[in-house]
């Protein structure tokens, strides 16, 4: 949360009576207490009952930003207990009023309260701009209902986002703001589901200026009802992208002698803040490069040889200090020289680099998936939290990162692919780029096996990565010695057992990572009778998609093939009994496909499953399609091969 510091300039303000329509403490009832489950969703641990806040300008506190909230929660059950611990922040020269706290229990069919005390209440310093205030409401019970309130003052006009939707159902939740005319907003709605309460009226008279006359008052009223739980899936962006709730963008402030301040800039002026402020000057470095850069670099005639090379240079020599986008002062020569830095000092090392290769670059800004996707409608530079590299080259683009020493040229970390990122063209004008990797992901499985005297199977699994999957490959071997990485791999794939085992490739990211295990397979023998299951490596268990509706997008990030061969030799001492079922699926629109097959033949088993996943996003609409897509793959993957022995 981005606070902006404003001073308030007002004369008179004629009061209305906004205040009022804060709730206060001590509205439970016997009937929320006999409250046993929430019909609406009878699996939630927790109901919030009623929620509200209510912002309005504090003529009793030198007329600062005041938000006055209300909570009432009943907990069903021991899981929701940790809804009483709570934890407010706030910013800076923020202050916390007015905090109260009840726990009520029925006893006897009496209303029984516990208060939370003064002393039960701490605040503590979080850093340099935030601090926290923390209680817990006390003597909680299956059944209990908990209601607080608290007020922030704050002498800030940005104002917080309120989440109509959390980790758990709420019956009525309600925002109110009483907005004066020289402060304007953009309000939004963010999520699935729409208000049901959204109400708005001008107050006329409501602020009188001397000199300018009278100034008026935006009157707004939010409200939903029965909000679902967000329930959160694998395959999703940041779920903050997609939970209702009500954000208010600050576009200006207008003072009492009519001068005015835009915090809303255009595009233009945010490309100047990005270059001048958050890059610290730092875009033009080029002439350092072409003296430091090794010689034998800058003299490839090939542009996308010679682009390679200087990010493969800059990608050994230097090393990321976990840092991001510091938006500290960057010595950009420094870092070079020294062999480390941030995410945003690496790759303007690497721009300026390319630069100095004449090859045509771009900074990128963008916003990683765990921090949400950009604001488009307008410029928010704070929304940005990393910088890539684009590079083009005879015509084809390529986004690079050479903070990651496992990525290949064209491909980017996967937290990077989140939407659209920002091309700081500065000459022609910056513009919206879809960030994505050049490189297709891809895991090739092929097996070779064949039966000892014991009746166990014996042979290679010999494995074949590509794009994402190589550099996560290459990251896990990176961080733990063979030894460890063998065991993880045993453990994963509880069939076998890894006698031997080789890798190629492994320090060369340009092209597929190559890996061959040398393995044995036990095998249950009942009265001449074997089973097990043919697919020993890679082998899905448990279907990602489980909820009934999903309301928003299913965010692979990438496309992904998977393609798995098995071949079996079999003696004239072995009969086959049972083979898996032949099938083949598509999903609708291209979206992805399973192709099953399976033969005896020449004395071997074959197996064949390839499956591919074709899109990077699939609509909620489609969700059911791919549920049905992981059950059928499944069942597939659970197929045995039954034989005898002779």
């Amino acid at each position: 949360m981005k606070k902006i510091t404003c001073l308030l300039f007002l004369t008179v303000f004629v009061g209305f009576s906004q205040q009022e329509k804060s709730q206060k403490i001590g509205q439970v009832t016997k009937d929320e207490l006999k409250m046993t489950l929430y019909e609406k969703d009878s699996t939630a641990n927790a109901v919030v009952l009623y929620e509200h806040a209510n912002v309005y300008i504090d003529p009793k506190n030198k007329f600062q930003f005041r938000t006055d909230y209300y909570f009432r929660i009943k907990l069903f059950n021991k899981e929701s207990f940790d809804l009483a611990d709570i934890e407010i922040p706030f910013y800076k020269k923020e202050k916390l009023l007015e905090i109260k706290a009840v726990t009520y229990n029925l006893e006897e069919d009496f209303i029984k309260k516990k208060f939370v005390g003064d002393s039960k209440i701490f605040t503590t310093q979080r850093n340099e701009s935030w601090k926290e205030t923390k209680f817990t409401l006390p003597n909680l019970k299956n059944g209990s209902v908990i209601e607080y309130v608290y007020s922030v003052l704050s002498p800030y006009p940005q104002i917080d986002d309120w989440n109509f939707q959390s980790s758990i159902p709420k019956i009525k939740s309600e925002f109110d703001i009483a907005i004066l005319g020289n402060y304007k907003y953009n309000i939004r709605v963010i999520g699935f589901k729409a208000l049901d309460k959204s109400d708005s009226s001008i107050k006329k008279g409501c602020l009188y200026i001397p000199g300018i006359g009278n100034g008026n008052c935006l009157l707004s009223s939010f409200g939903m009802n029965n909000v679902p739980a967000f329930k959160e899936e694998d395959y999703m962006l940041n779920k903050k992208n997609f939970m209702s709730r009500l954000v208010f963008d600050l576009i200006s402030y207008t003072a009492v002698d009519g001068s005015k301040t835009n915090y809303t800039k255009t595009w233009k002026n945010a490309d100047r803040t990005l270059r001048v402020f958050l890059l610290d000057k730092q875009t033009s470095k080029k002439n350092y490069f072409k003296k430091n850069l090794p010689k034998d670099i800058l003299t490839i005639e090939n542009e996308l040889d010679k682009a390679k090379k200087v990010y493969s240079h800059i990608q050994e020599k230097l090393n990321w200090n976990e840092k991001y986008w510091t938006r500290e002062d960057l010595k950009i020569k420094k870092v070079y020289e020294e062999g480390s830095g941030s995410v945003d000092a690496i790759n303007l090392i690497l721009y300026n680099s390319l630069q100095a290769a004449n090859i045509e670059s771009y900074l990128v800004a963008l916003s990683t998936r765990n921090n949400g996707l950009p604001t488009k409608l307008f410029p928010v530079v704070n929304d940005f939290n990393y910088i890539l590299v684009k590079v083009i080259i005879n015509g084809e683009s390529f986004f690079v990162d050479a903070s990651n020493k496992n990525l290949a040229f064209g491909q980017i970390p996967f937290k990077c692919i989140n939407g659209d990122g920002r091309v700081l063209d500065f000459k022609k004008g910056s513009y919206w780029e879809e960030l994505k990797s050049s490189i297709k992901s891809i895991i090739n499985t092929r097996v070779k096996l064949e039966f000892n005297e014991s009746n166990n199977l014996i042979g290679n699994i010999d494995v074949t990565k590509k794009g994402y999957f190589a550099s996560d490959e290459r990251e896990k071997l990176s961080d733990i010695n063979e030894e460890e990485y063998l065991d993880n791999f045993e453990s994963e794939n509880t069939s076998l057992e890894v006698d031997d085992y080789l890798s190629t490739n492994l320090e060369n990211n340009n092209i597929k990572l190559k890996q061959s295990f040398k393995v044995l397979i036990e095998n249950d023998n009942d009265n001449n009778i074997i089973n097990f299951n043919p697919f020993f490596y890679g082998k899905i268990s448990t279907n990602p998609f489980k909820l009934n509706e999903r309301y928003y997008p299913v965010d692979y990030g990438y496309k992904r093939s998977f393609t798995y061969n098995l071949k079996i030799e079999m003696p004239e001492k072995y009969e086959v009994l049972n083979l898996p079922k032949e099938k083949t699926l598509a999903l609708p629109n291209k979206g992805g496909i399973i192709i099953f097959k399976c033969n005896y033949k020449d004395n071997a088993i074959n197996i064949y499953l390839k499956y591919s996943v074709n899109k990077k996003i699939y609509s909620k609409d489609e969700y059911h399609y791919l549920k049905e897509f992981y059950n059928q793959l499944i069942q597939i993957q659970n197929g045995t091969i039954k034989l005898k022995t002779l």
